[in-house]
């Protein structure tokens, strides 16, 4: 079973109204106002996980500031998890989630103190504190941020979206190993080549364990196929494979059996 932990889609009205949307919320307008950042919508997905022999997705939206926005959008994802027969899996765009939503996320917050205690899986955007800029860098927890949400929330079950923006060296402190051996805590391999050289899955794995990493393609901002084959190539064994393209999202989000 491949599983893809994070992609991204939106209802085919939200990409009609881009440009509204973009006017509306400025995050949003940063991220996608130019007609050069593709918005998704569940068919478009479809295509690709046939193309790509992607077994399952979970579906985000985006982390509207209006909360009538987020509610349409978690209602679109939830319906298309519903009559996806299991290949989709949604998580909502804002922490009021509908009974059809698996979990929680992207959530964009860069404080963990606004994040209120829920026992559903949450997808969290990671910044890096370092680095080059790009659109969507901004308005997630540093590393520090997302151990103070750990720390805070002892039922939480987070996936940290974008190598946890550096999360893993932490790894080697015991109380980190901790919260990795409760299963508590995934990180993600979302956009990885747009961040990091390939070595950073040796050093990931080196560092957390092959069981604390999932690989997660960021569609469609990055093609799943090609994504999909460039974290193949820089896995070593059978073991790597099956535990970081989908074993260990399929353990964490229970669908394993």
């Amino acid at each position: 079973m491949i599983v893809d932990i994070h992609t991204h889609i939106f209802p085919p009205k939200f990409v009609e109204e881009r440009e509204r949307l973009a006017a509306h919320d400025p995050q949003f307008g940063a991220m996608y106002a130019s007609e050069k950042a593709i918005m998704a919508t569940a068919e478009d997905l479809r295509e690709s996980m046939r193309t790509a022999g992607v077994s399952v997705s979970v579906v985000c939206g985006f982390w509207w500031q209006d909360p009538e926005l987020a509610a349409e959008h978690a209602q679109y994802l939830g319906d298309v998890a519903a009559q996806s027969d299991g290949s989709m899996i949604a998580f909502a765009p804002t922490f009021d989630r509908p009974d059809r939503c698996a979990g929680i996320g992207e959530v964009r917050l860069p404080d963990h103190a606004e994040f209120p205690a829920t026992d559903a899986p949450m997808l969290v955007h990671c910044s890096e504190e370092v680095g080059h800029l790009y659109p969507g860098k901004s308005g997630g927890l540093s590393p520090g941020g997302l151990w103070r949400l750990l720390q805070a929330q002892p039922r939480a079950r987070v996936i940290a979206a974008h190598w946890g923006a550096g999360f893993p060296f932490f790894g080697l402190m015991p109380e980190v190993a901790r919260i990795l051996e409760e299963g508590r805590l995934l990180v993600d391999t979302a956009a990885t080549s747009y961040l990091y050289q390939p070595e950073v899955f040796r050093r990931g794995i080196e560092l957390i364990g092959t069981r604390n990493i999932a690989w997660g393609s960021d569609y469609p901002l990055r093609s799943q196929s090609v994504d999909l084959g460039q974290a193949r190539d820089a896995l070593r064994t059978d073991g790597e494979i099956n535990a970081i393209l989908g074993g260990n999202a399929a353990r964490f989000l229970g669908l394993e059996g």
